[in-house]
């Protein structure tokens, strides 16, 4: 396993994940460790919109949207 050292971190947010840390009962180790995990498995944005067009069927040319929302009768 990495070791990870944080350095300039300012003392309110040290003071506030001491907090969270505890009122999860755990150390301010074991509490950082658990963030940055889930940061990490969590995918980026980036990710997720790959996955979504490498999941898409229809490609749909701009033109081809516009032409079918043209051809729809009015909403009233």
């Amino acid at each position: 396993m990495a070791t990870l050292h944080v350095r300039d971190l300012s003392d309110e947010a040290l003071a506030e994940l001491k907090m969270r840390a505890a009122r999860n009962r755990q150390s301010l180790q074991a509490y950082a460790r658990t963030l940055l995990e889930e940061e990490a498995a969590t995918p980026t944005t980036e990710d997720v919109i790959a996955r979504i067009r490498d999941q898409v069927t229809a490609r749909l040319s701009a033109g081809e949207v516009a032409a079918d929302i043209d051809s729809r009768p009015e909403r009233m």
